[in-house]
């Protein structure tokens, strides 16, 4: 059977690159239209537009993240195949305009599994081993993993429309977890390997973030926060409240920053 590991760009994740290797390492960026948050640096953007086949603008991520990956190539001595679907703001006018929230947590399955599966599914079509970056302290997440998709595997008859299956396309492959490597191994592994990660992985905006760590991002990534919150028009992001509002909120000094996200996908983990 062959294997993959689903590289998302933090800690963790990198340090299964490093120590759990597979077959193939894939990393689904998500991406974003809007040029104000385009990174300064052009060599970066030349890379990453190569990297995924297409013009790159931005990213819902923290540009670190980009550079994270490039170098952990570097580190593991092997290609790390770059994915991407459709832009973030082309995915919310295909759902109709709603934004993704508690209720309907579409991002993750759209715009970080779907492009694996759609490579997946063109490259390899067998069932893989796929290594999730879950640790041995946050072990429950392993048991909602999913094994099975629902992608587009043809056309039909006619030619017109699109042929849709869910298949079974994956095992869950858990190394920190069955090795009980958790949080302060990773860490320490982290901050002698040379690479710089974001302080906060995945989309600078998840819903799954708290409105401090939310709020601490306006300060780091302030272009990028304003681009959730000009996309907070139809629906709210957070339960709590408005993008806007949480701009405002005075930031606590003293709160442990730096928390990743809280999906179960195994494509945004910290």
């Amino acid at each position: 059977m062959k294997t993959v590991n689903s590289i998302s760009g933090g800690k963790t994740s990198a340090y299964m690159a490093v120590h759990y290797p597979a077959d193939y390492e894939v990393f689904a960026l998500v991406t974003i239209d809007d040029k104000k948050c385009t990174p300064k640096d052009k060599a970066l953007v030349k890379i990453v537009s190569d990297k995924i086949g297409k013009e790159f603008i931005a990213t819902a991520e923290s540009d670190l993240t980009l550079k994270a990956v490039i170098d952990l190539e570097q580190k593991i001595g092997k290609e790390i195949i770059w994915l991407t679907g459709r832009s973030f703001e082309k995915m919310i006018k295909h759902k109709g305009g709603g934004l993704p929230n508690q209720e309907w947590r579409f991002c993750t399955t759209e715009m970080k599994m779907r492009p694996i599966w759609d490579w997946w599914f063109k490259n390899i079509g067998e069932v893989v081993k796929m290594g999730i970056g879950f640790r041995y302290d946050e072990k429950e997440r392993a048991e909602r993993l999913t094994t099975s998709f629902k992608g587009i595997v043809g056309k039909s008859k006619t030619g017109n429309r699109n042929k849709w299956a869910e298949l079974e396309w994956r095992e869950g492959y858990f190394p920190l977890i069955e090795n009980k490597v958790t949080h302060y191994p990773v860490k320490q592994w982290a901050d002698k390997s040379g690479i710089v990660f974001p302080d906060d992985s995945n989309c600078v905006g998840c819903f799954h973030k708290s409105v401090q760590q939310l709020r601490k991002n306006f300060e780091d990534e302030p272009n990028k926060m304003q681009w959730f919150a000009d996309q907070e028009t139809k629906a709210r992001w957070k339960k709590e409240m408005g993008y806007n509002k949480i701009k405002k909120v005075g930031l606590q000094q003293d709160f442990n920053f730096g928390e990743g996200s809280g999906c179960n996908g195994g494509f945004c983990t910290d």
